[in-house]
């Protein structure tokens, strides 16, 4: 009789998952060899004695839990059973609720945990979650939604007729608004949602706080209503934090020497062209659907441009101007715009291409959102998040040159200006510890001296001083930091040479044609990576 022939009959009598002791048979084995030996040699007789071992025996699943440090989250252990008793799902609930589990049950893992452990080999160990807690969600206060989409900003969106054909001049008809008309709803702030641990220990929320309205002119609330806004005056809607105002429209057909320059509080719109040398200076929002080769075109909110921005170089002095300056507290929006001076505190849309301007906004994107196709020729860009297009540079190998900066250059200034008093209180510390021991020497074996104590004072003073100035200046690279991942530059088709991409002190430059790219910071620097 050997080993094999034992294990196949345990297989062949349906034994075959039961957990195996090898000892237990490699001793049965001995022993009868023994006594085999004694009845060859006619000492025993062949059917006088009967060997009784454990050799297998039926084990049941083993199960196990494990619960977060944060009580978020349960993980249950299966160690899959030997031709016992396998887990049931029920059976693996109750289990968890005896050991304090009772939120949070995810039925798919623990079904599915249950059934694999039923058919993977005996003795295996499997986990999955079974649990999880919920978070607390704490109330949003009041939030302000507008009932009228236009009036957060229009989009320069083309209308298309039936036939699906879109005509790029036409954005339809500027917003406006009557006396009476609603504006803006103010929803209430909400309570919030309890948070769970798998335990069941409770997380009550902090409830939302109501936001009293900050209401522009040309507004006011409805009588029933004090969460309805209404406008009060035929006009512009345009939207502000936590209200809108109604700004008053003017309207003129062409901004040339007949109408002089347009100066006004309220929103201007222009049906035909800006001429070269006019202004045009509004508080609220400008509109002209045709081109601008005026002086200067200033908002208080977004400049929407339907036509061209046509300007030219100016060369004054050492240094290149351009004839044509747009300026907004908003957005800007155009066609297509070519050596003009561009500056805003949001963002620079064009649709087609942007040639041999100088930007200065928050991003930039030529072409539309969901087809980044538009040109950037030559130009200098300060941006402060991320360029958008779909070539940038030309054949050509025109310079351009996009920095990244806006946000961080006042970091860097307010680093610089923290190093400089971290090394005074740093200096101040070396003279004041050398004036303390010379002190102390001439002082051996006397009484305190109030010097001393004057200038170990203004020691410790320097110190704290100079500790804070260390932890500020930590902080700010922590934000320096943060603010470099979110910087890019994305290109769709393609990058040509002599493009220069600058992040804070660190750049890059294009030294060669490249297809769809996308620069950003990697590992610590820039770099050109395939989009």
């Amino acid at each position: 009789m050997t080993a094999e022939q034992v294990q196949q009959g345990l297989q062949d009598a349906g034994y075959s998952r039961c957990f195996f002791f090898q000892a237990q048979l490699d001793n049965l084995l001995a022993e009868y060899q023994q006594l085999q030996l004694k009845v060859k040699g006619a000492i025993l007789a062949a059917n006088s004695k009967e060997l009784r071992y454990p050799i297998a025996e039926k084990r049941a699943a083993q199960l196990t839990f494990e619960i977060s440090e944060d009580k978020m989250k349960a993980v249950a252990f299966i160690t899959a059973a030997w031709g016992g008793t396998p887990i049931s799902a029920n059976a693996l609930v109750k289990a968890a609720q005896d050991i304090g589990i009772i939120f949070g049950f995810n039925k798919d893992n623990i079904i599915r945990l249950v059934q694999e452990a039923s058919r993977v080999e005996p003795g295996t160990r499997l986990k999955a979650d079974i649990a999880f807690g919920r978070e607390v969600k704490h109330g949003l206060p009041s939030r302000f939604e507008p009932l009228l989409p236009e009036m957060v900003s229009r989009r320069k969106q083309p209308l298309v007729d039936s036939d699906a054909k879109a005509d790029l001049r036409d954005f339809g008809a500027i917003p406006a608004v009557s006396e009476g008309d609603k504006l803006m709803r103010r929803l209430p702030p909400t309570s919030g949602e309890p948070g769970f641990t798998v335990t069941g220990v409770k997380t009550e929320p902090l409830p939302g706080v109501r936001i009293e309205w900050q209401l522009g002119t040309g507004v006011g609330l409805a009588v029933d209503d004090d969460d309805l806004l209404l406008a009060s005056q035929d006009g512009l809607p345009r939207a502000i934090e936590n209200g809108a105002t109604v700004d008053e429209v003017f309207t003129v057909a062409q901004v040339d020497l007949t109408s002089g320059h347009i100066i006004f509080k309220g929103s201007v719109v222009v049906t035909g062209n800006v001429t070269a040398g006019m202004k045009v200076i509004a508080g609220g929002n400008v509109f002209i659907k045709g081109v601008v080769e005026g002086l200067l075109i200033e908002a208080g909110g977004d400049i929407n441009i339907g036509g061209a921005i046509i300007g030219h170089q100016i060369v004054a002095g050492n240094e290149q101007e351009y004839s044509t300056r747009i300026k907004a507290q908003g957005d800007v929006y155009c066609n297509m715009a070519q050596y003009s001076a561009i500056e805003c505190k949001g963002h620079v849309h064009a649709t087609k291409y942007l040639m041999h301007c100088a930007v200065d906004a928050h991003s930039v994107l030529v072409g539309t959102p969901d087809k980044i196709n538009g040109k950037v020729v030559g130009g200098h860009y300060l941006l402060a998040q991320n360029l958008s297009c779909g070539q940038l540079g030309s054949p050509s190998s025109g310079v351009v040159i996009v920095k990244l900066n806006r946000l961080l250059l006042p970091i860097l200034e307010q680093q610089t200006l923290l190093r400089t008093q971290v090394a005074e209180a740093k200096a101040l510390m070396d003279e004041l510890k050398e004036q303390i021991d010379s002190q102390k020497k001439l002082l051996a074996g006397q009484p305190a001296d109030p010097q001393l104590q004057m200038f170990e004072q203004e020691f410790l003073q320097q110190r704290q001083l100079g500790m804070a100035l260390l932890a500020e200046l930590r902080e700010l690279e922590s934000q320096r930091q943060q603010i470099l991942q979110t910087l890019d530059v994305k290109v769709t088709q393609q990058l040509f040479s002599a493009v220069e991409i600058q992040f804070a002190q660190e750049s890059v430059r294009s030294r060669r044609e490249y297809g769809p790219s996308v620069v950003k910071i990697a590992d610590g620097r820039p770099v050109i990576l395939p989009l």
